[in-house]
């Protein structure tokens, strides 16, 4: 009777708990977010043009039967290195507008939250951005994100097409910090 009690008392726990988690994982995360929480987990970081589009497609099969990723996952991934391999563009405007970025909207478009940290949310890949102008100062910022490697040549962060309007709101919202 004992036996049979704990038996059904495991059965519901165990349940419970895979039914929390399918509810958690409907929620779709950034392909930068699983890059961090997945992929980084067995390989050491580097840099996403390491590899061709292409090379990315042939890879991504085999690593979401490795990591059991969705299908929906591994396209979130594909978009995420398709955003981060492209270079920007400039941009023709027939009329100058002078509307601000949203330097929260500029993190999200990025998914810079994927690796690094912002007021205590994001992943854990790269170094917090909270104190990263007080600490290293804002030339600094600027140059990394334009130029990843700059200072580390086997850095992970890849070269995003982040327009200096996008790049300076950023730094002046983690200037506020």
């Amino acid at each position: 009777m004992m036996k049979n009690q704990l038996t059904v008392t495991i059965f519901v726990l165990f349940s419970t708990l895979l039914t929390s988690l399918q509810v958690s994982s409907t929620e779709l995360l950034s392909g930068a977010e699983l890059i961090n929480n997945n992929c980084a987990r067995c390989h050491n970081s580097r840099p996403i043009q390491e590899f061709s589009k292409s090379e990315w497609k042939v890879i991504m099969p085999h690593m979401r039967e490795k990591a059991h990723l969705k299908g929906a996952e591994v396209q979130a991934i594909l978009e995420f290195m398709e955003i981060a391999t492209t270079p920007a563009q400039a941009m023709n405007v027939k009329e100058v507008v002078n509307i601000a970025a949203d330097p929260k909207e500029v993190l999200t478009r990025y998914g810079c939250q994927g690796c690094h940290q912002v007021q205590g949310a994001g992943g854990t890949l790269g170094p917090s951005l909270d104190n990263v102008i007080s600490e290293k100062g804002r030339a600094f910022f600027l140059r990394k994100v334009k130029e990843p490697q700059f200072n580390n040549a086997s850095s992970a962060m890849p070269q995003m097409p982040i327009t200096d309007e996008e790049l300076e709101a950023l730094a002046e919202f983690l200037s506020s910090k």
